[in-house]
């Protein structure tokens, strides 16, 4: 029998995990909220495409705020669990030089994303990637995968697998917003410097569609 959408993003997020302890220089930990918490420092991709309502939506959009990018899919559990708590992050960051930006992968149809935007009164835009392809170009390998860029369009944080807690997410904003990101955040477990190394690719999304 296939497997779904769900297990195979549980899958990702234990390839993940696995891939950053083996990975020769990959210098992370998993806090209290169990993600996997790196200091990064390389360029945004370009993400681009068409948001949820259609409309043409891109990360350059953001540059000179400081931006989150939010990997989610309305199959993927822990997505759910952080959604509220990223609600609340964006609103207290409203106005504040930051911006939110979704990226959903492997969906079949914007029906169902669009019903959890409604669903938890998501206040910020999602790029549509059925295909996977805009995810992919972040290197991840397991939902949910967040990320923190500064300014200059720079990612400086990543959070990948199980949940993230609001005061881990704030801290690495307040981070990048005072543009110190040298040391370690004070929350939930230590985090060092990784060395600058290519993604790893293993794991990286397919294109089943939804069972």
């Amino acid at each position: 029998m296939p497997h779904g959408p769900r297990y195979r993003g549980r899958v990702r997020t234990l390839l993940a995990i696995a891939a950053c302890l083996t990975l020769a220089g990959c210098s992370s930990a998993s806090g209290a909220n169990g993600g996997l918490v790196r200091v990064e420092d390389r360029p945004l991709p370009a993400l681009e495409g068409k948001g949820l309502d259609g409309a043409p939506l891109s990360a350059a959009a953001f540059r000179g705020k400081v931006l989150v990018v939010s990997v989610w899919a309305t199959w993927c559990l822990d997505c759910e669990r952080d959604q509220p708590g990223f609600v609340r992050v964006a609103g207290r960051y409203a106005g504040k030089g930051v911006a939110f930006l979704g990226v959903n992968p492997e969906e079949t149809s914007t029906a169902q994303p669009l019903a959890w935007v409604r669903r938890y009164d998501v206040p910020y835009p999602s790029i549509e990637d059925p295909s996977g392809r805009s995810a992919a170009s972040l290197g991840y390998t397991g939902l949910p995968a967040t990320y923190v860029v500064d300014r200059d369009g720079t990612i400086r944080y990543s959070i990948v697998g199980s949940t993230t807690s609001e005061a881990t997410l704030s801290s690495l904003i307040d981070r990048t917003l005072s543009g110190d990101v040298s040391g370690t955040p004070p929350v939930d477990g230590s985090v060092t410097r990784a060395r600058r190394s290519p993604p790893r690719r293993t794991g990286l999304p397919g294109t089943a569609p939804r069972t």
